[in-house]
C-alpha cells in the first residue's frame, strides 16, 4: 500500500527528491568578462583617438588663422612677357613635331613679410590643341617679399601630333595666330625669415595666342589668359 508521500507503508521514509542547484558556467563566465574587457579598451582607444584629430584640426585651423591675420598672405601673380623660339620643325612623314623654347615669365611676390620657395618637383608643359608640345622646369630660388622676379624657362621636346592637327598648326602658323596651352605646377614653400611656414602647391593654366613660331623671328604675344589655383 502507498501512502500519500508515495513510500510503502511501514517501509523508511526517504526525503523528496529536489532538482540540482543551478551553477553557473565558469568558462562562460570568463569569456564574459574577457569580452566585456575587450569591448571597453577599444571604446576608450576610439575615444583617445577622436580627442587627437579634435586637438590636431583646432591646432591647424588656430594655426591657419593667426598666419591669415598676422601676415595677410597673398597670391602671387604670373605673366609671360617673352616667348622666343629657338627651334622648331615639322616632320609630316611621322606627323611628329620637334621645338625648341625660351619663354619668358614674370612673377611677382606681393607679401609684405612672406617669401617664396621655389622647390624641386616643378613641371612646365606646352600644348596645342590637347597635344603635348614640350616640357621643361622652374629654376630653384628663393623669392623675397615684395619681390618681382623673372625667370627663364627653357622648354623643348618632340611629339607626334598627327596629320590633322599637324594640318591645323600649320595654317594657324600661316594666319598668324598660333594658341598654345601652358600647364605649370610647382611646389612652393612659404617663409618667414628663414623659417618655412607651410608648403604649397601652385597650379597655373594659360592659354596664349602667338603670332608666329618662327625661330629667330620676333614672337608678339597676341592675347593671355591666366588662371591660378594655391592648395595646401
Amino acid at each position: 500500500m502507498l501512502s500519500e508521500n508515495n513510500s510503502v507503508a511501514g517501509g523508511p521514509q526517504h526525503p523528496p527528491l529536489r532538482p540540482p542547484p543551478y551553477r553557473r558556467s565558469l568558462h562562460a563566465y570568463l569569456s564574459q568578462r574577457r569580452s566585456t574587457k575587450t569591448g571597453s579598451c577599444c571604446r576608450c582607444c576610439l575615444c583617445c583617438f577622436c580627442c587627437f584629430l579634435l586637438v590636431f584640426i583646432i591646432l591647424v585651423a588656430a594655426l591657419l588663422l593667426y598666419l591669415r591675420f598676422t601676415f595677410d598672405p597673398q597670391v602671387p601673380s604670373y605673366k609671360v612677357e617673352h616667348f622666343d623660339v629657338k627651334a622648331f620643325n615639322m616632320q609630316p612623314g611621322d606627323s611628329s613635331v620637334s621645338m625648341k623654347f625660351a619663354i619668358t615669365v614674370r612673377a611677382v611676390n606681393p607679401n609684405k613679410k612672406i617669401g617664396i620657395r621655389y622647390r624641386e618637383g616643378s613641371s612646365v608643359l606646352i600644348g596645342y590643341k590637347g597635344a603635348r608640345l614640350g616640357s621643361g622646369r622652374l629654376p630653384v630660388f628663393y623669392q623675397r617679399p615684395r619681390n618681382t622676379t623673372k625667370m627663364v624657362v627653357a622648354i623643348k621636346g618632340r611629339s607626334k601630333v598627327g596629320a590633322a592637327r599637324q594640318s591645323a598648326l600649320f595654317g594657324n602658323e600661316q594666319a598668324g595666330d598660333v594658341p598654345l596651352h601652358v600647364s605649370v605646377k610647382a611646389p612652393l614653400g612659404l617663409a618667414v625669415g628663414q623659417t618655412e611656414l607651410v608648403k604649397v602647391k601652385v597650379h597655373i593654366d594659360c592659354t596664349l595666342v602667338v603670332d608666329s613660331l618662327a625661330p629667330g623671328k620676333k614672337v608678339t604675344i597676341k592675347s593671355t589668359d591666366y588662371n591660378v589655383d594655391v592648395k595646401l
